[in-house]
């Protein structure tokens, strides 16, 4: 896995995230990932390149989540910053 995490990218691509660098090593690795149908985000192995855009689908929705998340608590960080200086 740490190799896969620090292969270099392609210019134009994004690195993968950490959940698609285990997805990936759970397909290689492991003949039948019992985790992902567990967690369900693999039904049957017939499916799997769909199970896949799932996963890749819903990591990026939570991302966009967390930097949305990142950001709003950053701005939160400046107004309360501009609010103790009003306040001295």
């Amino acid at each position: 896995m740490e190799k896969m995490k620090d292969a270099p990218v392609l210019e134009g691509e994004e690195p993968k995230s950490a959940a698609e660098i285990v997805e990936e090593v759970l397909k290689t690795e492991v003949k039948e990932s019992t985790f992902l149908r567990n967690v369900g985000l693999q039904s049957s192995r017939n499916n799997s390149g769909k199970a896949t855009a799932e996963v890749a689908a819903h990591v990026r929705v939570l991302e966009q989540k967390l930097e949305r998340s990142e950001l709003q608590a950053e701005v939160m960080q400046e107004e309360l910053a501009a609010i103790k200086m009003k306040a001295e």
